[in-house]
């Protein structure tokens, strides 16, 4: 059975190290994502204005008159003094021909006060300028920039390989033979040495000491990629977590979606009265609205940084009803669960002290990837050696 395990870390780990070196080292980045995106394009954020901030809906229907080809789709209502709006913007379809525009998906950002464009970018554009590296880092890291979904699927199955990865890696460090205890210490030690063994401790003992915080991001990979298809039916097993809107809605024949005739205005008004009636005590911080299945959505705080997830309350954009409610801290034991992977994965879970920890793990990752990766090669070429001296 041991053989088994070597061979399927051996062959999981090659298959997977390069994604994982790649995704380690973004996600050690994105850790403080907006907070380096601030660094580095303060003119997108700093809003100078001051005074009482406008209606989202004056926001939204300020920019859609000035680009009549775009229309928003999502924004970030800052409720942070002298703080940006965001507004990100999806081509229309043209009506001659009922395809899109040739426009550019684009990011703008709103004095919320003044209403002032303060800037935009072109999201997902390569690469290294100050405005796209961090929009570019993202994509990179949840899609590898792919087209359609094929990034995410990708991805979401790295994730699966990781989560089992961790339980085989796990079972290769146990020894074999007693005194268990003495035998299984030597495994969290780097001793140091030659080339080969230092690798071969640093991939061991960094894995073993870190286990708890890389199965936690490993399941977190699994839930982001792949909520629906894998993670949602998984936890089900053990506690129920209903469809969200969006899954639930795209179950729907077309016609009974609906026209769109809730405005933005409409939307947000709806959002403040219902979160008052739940008692949400958090601002609205998000607003997004889906062209494919007719729905408005709410979210409540910024950046994720409730350690239990984000509240989020979810309108019909025909008649304006509630359609369903994600609020954190609440709902069974699989749905809290689930809202809890996005916090983890981030690190904000923890505040700053998790984005720390998420940072300095995403370089882990990616060491343990190429040691891995070294290990292998190292005992490729010994086996290679050993063959050529028995045939000469």
């Amino acid at each position: 059975m041991r053989h088994l395990y070597v061979l399927l870390h051996r062959y999981i780990g090659l298959a997977t190290a390069l994604f994982l070196a790649l995704a380690g080292l973004t996600g050690s980045v994105l850790a403080f994502n907006h907070e380096i995106d601030e660094w580095l394009n303060p003119s997108f954020y700093e809003a100078p204005a001051q005074g009482p901030r406008q209606d989202p809906g004056n926001l939204v229907d300020k920019v859609q008159a000035e680009h009549p080809h775009l229309q928003v789709w999502y924004m970030e209502y800052p409720d942070e003094p002298g703080h940006s709006a965001l507004l990100a913007m999806v081509p229309r379809n043209d009506p001659a021909t009922d395809k899109p525009y040739a426009e550019k998906n684009t990011v703008f950002y709103l004095d919320p006060v003044s209403g002032q464009t303060l800037g935009q970018r072109y999201w997902g554009e390569c690469c290294f300028s100050r405005e796209n590296f961090m929009p570019f880092v993202l994509e990179l890291h949840y899609n590898l920039t792919l087209p359609g979904n094929w990034g995410l699927w990708l991805m979401g199955v790295v994730a699966i390989l990781w989560v089992l990865d961790c339980f085989i890696a796990l079972l290769l460090t146990l020894p074999r033979g007693r005194p268990f205890w003495r035998k299984w210490s030597t495994a969290w030690k780097i001793k140091g040495g030659h080339a080969y063994r230092l690798n071969m401790d640093i991939h061991r003992a960094g894995g073993l000491w870190l286990w708890l915080l890389l199965l936690p991001v490993a399941v977190s990979s699994v839930a982001m990629n792949l909520p629906s298809q894998v993670f949602k039916p998984a936890v089900s097993l053990f506690s129920p977590v209903e469809p969200s809107v969006y899954e639930a809605r795209g179950r729907l024949p077309r016609e009974e979606l609906g026209q769109t005739q809730l405005t933005w205005h409409q939307a947000h008004q709806l959002a403040q009265q219902e979160g008052q009636r739940l008692g949400l005590t958090a601002p609205i911080g998000e607003l997004y609205y889906s062209f494919e299945y007719n729905f408005y959505g709410a979210g409540f705080g910024q950046h994720d940084t409730d350690a239990q997830g984000k509240s989020w309350l979810f309108f019909h954009g025909t008649d304006g009803r509630l359609l369903g409610q994600e609020i954190a801290g609440q709902g069974t034991l699989g749905e809290r669960f689930y809202r809890l992977q996005l916090p983890i994965h981030g690190g904000r879970i923890l505040g700053t002290t998790g984005q720390v920890m998420i940072a300095v793990l995403g370089l882990v990752i990616a060491v343990l990837s190429v040691t891995g990766v070294y290990i292998w090669w190292r005992k490729l070429l010994a086996r290679r050696s050993g063959r050529a001296r028995r045939t000469a």
